[in-house]
Order: structure tokens, then sequence, then C-alpha cells
């Protein structure tokens, strides 16, 4: 289900003004959007009207604002059956609840966009991921490793709930999420235990490296997750070893 031309319109205008950094106007675009979809019945376009508000309310930093929006946007979506628009609503609330240290509520929310995403299609996935690694390289830049055990953790539980609801052909996309759960939660168990034995920690460290190997490798760099384990572990868990 597409927004009618008109409110699509504006939600463009409104994401050209926001990417010029113009947010008041793009806010303005938004709210317009949203106005005019309610008056011509259009919940495709309200709610991505609504979406688009809590993102952009995110990006200011405007926490209660974007999730009063974002709590519209997905009862719309929810009332239309429209996947996408929920899985872009999750990750949203995943990002807010980080901004509000509220971390293993991120984690779950990311869980649910990747859920959601395995079910419909392989770009949803990789948009999700792309959008959990930066969040990951938050929290590491926060001092809030500990805060990737849950991540992980929670990516592992979505694969698995998700198993038999998966889309065909989308196998490379779990794997390699079920991949990115390896990194994190490792580098989690080393932050959140300071009392593990060498041993321990040198086996925890090198399943996140070579996890993160396997990554770059099969995407070609995309993400530099080898250099941010490698950063990871000498600045944030004093682990200076090499690993073969």
């Amino acid at each position: 289900m597409q927004p009618s031309d008109a409110v699509l319109r504006m939600l463009e205008d409104g994401s050209a003004r926001q990417k010029r950094g113009e947010l008041d106007l793009a806010a303005r675009s938004y709210v317009g959007a949203a106005r005019l979809a309610a008056e011509s019945h259009d919940p495709a376009g309200q709610g991505r009207a609504f979406a688009q508000l809590a993102a952009l309310e995110e990006a200011r930093g405007q926490v209660e604002e974007a999730f009063g929006h974002n709590r519209v946007a997905q009862e719309v979506f929810l009332s239309i059956g429209d996947g996408a628009g929920l899985v872009q609503s999750f990750r949203v609330d995943a990002f807010l609840h980080i901004r509000r240290r509220e971390y293993t509520s991120a984690a779950h929310s990311f869980a649910k966009a990747l859920s959601l995403s395995i079910q419909l299609d392989g770009g949803l996935v990789m948009t999700t991921l792309d959008q959990m690694v930066p969040a990951a390289r938050h929290l590491i830049d926060s001092d809030q490793v500990s805060a990737l055990l849950p991540l992980g953790a929670a990516l592992d539980r979505a694969l698995e709930n998700s198993g038999q609801e998966q889309m065909p052909g989308l196998e490379e996309f779990t794997e390699l999420a079920r991949t990115l759960a390896g990194v994190l939660a490792p580098l989690g168990v080393m932050a959140g235990e300071p009392g593990l034995s060498d041993s321990k920690r040198r086996q925890l460290a090198a399943r996140s490296t070579h996890q993160a190997w396997l990554i770059d490798a099969l995407t070609r760099q995309r993400w530099g997750l080898a250099a941010l384990v490698k950063m990871t572990l000498q600045t944030k868990l004093s682990f200076h070893e090499e690993l073969d």
C-alpha cells in the first residue's frame, strides 16, 4: 500500500529539506503530509508521515516527541498490514531507547525489526543490519560495550523465532545476521564479566574476531567489523594479544 501522489510529494519535499539541514521546514512538510493524508483517508501516507516525523525528532534529540509520533505510525502500519513501515518504526524505537540508555529495550526493538524483515525481504534485512552496526559502534564509543551482549542475544532469538516463517531465498541474509550476533555477544561478555580467566577472554576475543573477518569477507568490508573489533579489544577491553 503506497501513499497518494500528493502526500508522497510532500514527504519527498520534507526528506530533501531534512538532508539540507532545514529541519524546521522538513517538520512542516511532514506535518502537512500527515494532515493531508488524514483528510484524504490515506492511511499509508499518514503512517509514513508520522514515521518521518519520528525519525526527524529522534535526530534532533527530542525523544518523547519522537516516541509519540512513532507510536501513531506503528498503529497505522499495523492497521493496514504495512510490514516495511513496521520494520522502520521498530528501528526508530531502537535508537530512541539507546538515547534513553535503555539498552535491553533497544536490543528487543532491533530484534523485532530483524524478525519481521526476515519474513519480508532481503533488502529490509540488510537495511536493518546497516543500522544495527552503527548502533553497536555508538555503544562501544560510549563505553557501553557490555550492552552488546543483549544486542547479540536478541539477534539470535529473533533468528530462532522467525526460522519457520523465513521467506525462501533469504538464507544468506539470516546467516549474516547470525554471524553478526557472534561478533557482538562475545565482546559484551568480556565487558560484563571482568573476572574471566585469560584463556576464556582469549577464546571470546578469537570468536568475535573470526566472525568479524568472515563478515568482512562476505560483504567486501561493508561495515569494517574486523577493525572495529580490534579497536574495541585494545582500547575498551585491554586485550592486546595477536589472534590467528
